[in-house]
């Protein structure tokens, strides 16, 4: 296909995010308005790696309950397909990562929130819907707890793609582009948060 087409997935789509994230942390020191950036990258990662947790074989549980229904019924009764299925909300997705359509092999485990991990996810969520759909007015936004919020996500993605039994890397290629991401946004989120709690 060449130069023609752009090829992605999942996976590249994920492990993408999550450089996007590492990338936008490092530039936030010259210019702090990056941080929307993050937060954009942040989200869009979790929500892919929530998605490669939950989709299985088939991707039924990362739908809208309705459209997974609807798939169900026409797959039952030989079709047609619906053409118009959507993915479920991030809350949602959420949602499921701490429930039992987690568990799809033996190595499955369930996500099991600690500490502020939950209203983390929750604020990321909020931040994200702020930006995305931003009315007209001036808003400023408290940098003190950001990197902690952003922290607790990251120890959810990590979960998910080393821990929950669900993820599985077929190219090492791109669990190595994830992995040097994941580690330069804790070290620089690390930073932040120290220097913000000086501060």
């Amino acid at each position: 296909m060449g130069e023609k087409y752009l090829i992605t997935d999942g996976f590249v789509e994920t492990v993408s995010d999550f450089e996007t994230l590492s990338d936008e942390l490092q530039r936030i020191s010259s210019d702090p308005y990056r941080w929307k950036w993050a937060i954009l990258a942040m989200h869009s990662g979790l929500q892919g790696i929530m998605i490669l947790a939950l989709q299985g074989s088939h991707g039924l549980h990362v739908l809208k309950k309705e459209d997974a229904k609807r798939w169900l019924d026409a797959h039952e009764n030989g079709g047609p397909y619906p053409s118009d299925l959507q993915l479920d909300k991030f809350l949602s997705l959420y949602k499921k990562i701490k429930g039992k359509l987690m568990i799809m092999n033996v190595n499955s485990k369930v996500f099991s929130p600690k500490g502020t991990q939950g209203s983390s996810i929750k604020f990321l969520n909020r931040l994200r819907n702020e930006y995305v759909h931003f009315t007209p007015r001036v808003w400023a936004l408290e940098l003190v707890g950001l990197p902690k919020i952003l922290l607790d996500c990251q120890e959810i993605i990590e979960f998910l793609a080393w821990h929950s039994g669900n993820v599985f890397w077929k190219e090492m290629s791109l669990k190595n582009r994830i992995e040097k991401a994941l580690n330069t946004s804790r070290s620089t989120l690390l930073e932040y948060k120290e220097k913000y709690t000086e501060g």
